[in-house]
């Protein structure tokens, strides 16, 4: 009787010949999973970019607000480009103009835009994922980012 518990618990331990077949299952497995957690990772570095796009275009819009007839186009296109901590986008534009709040469009100038109108700041461009060809999101992702403010200068 010992005995036969002996071989049974030996034979318990004895590798049945499944190596092969695990070894099969994590192939088709593994590279599923990067995908997944690859897509993750580019999805996490496009809302991390839209954040910044955000928090940029408000302070590019904010500096332009409180200070219309003393600074160039080109100061507030800095201010945003200093906001974006090097996470620019492809075929990136800055546009800084006076806005008509209820239908968006450019009335012109931000240079000229009188005490309580609006000024915008638009940022345009390309977003380009990690991995282009397996990821979810389109390569490339238009991404505009448009913030107006009502003027408190001139």
């Amino acid at each position: 009787m010992a005995q036969a518990a002996t071989h049974a618990a030996i034979r318990g331990n004895r590798p049945t010949g499944r190596r092969g077949a695990v070894i099969v299952e994590a192939a088709f497995v593994l590279p599923v999973c990067f995908l997944i957690l690859l897509s993750l990772f580019d999805f996490g570095r496009l809302t991390m970019t839209r954040h910044l796009l955000d928090n940029a275009a408000r302070s590019g819009a904010r500096l332009a607000v409180t200070s219309a007839s003393t600074l160039a186009t080109s100061d507030i296109q800095n201010c945003v480009t200093q906001c974006l901590a090097g996470q620019s986008l492809a075929n990136m534009t800055i546009q800084v103009y006076q806005v008509d709040p209820a239908s968006g469009t450019n009335l012109g100038p931000w240079t000229n835009t009188p005490l309580g109108s609006y000024i915008a700041v638009e940022i345009d461009g390309n977003y380009t994922p990690i991995l282009p060809s397996l990821s979810l999101i389109p390569n490339p992702l238009p991404t505009t980012v448009k913030v107006m403010m009502l003027c408190e200068a001139n």
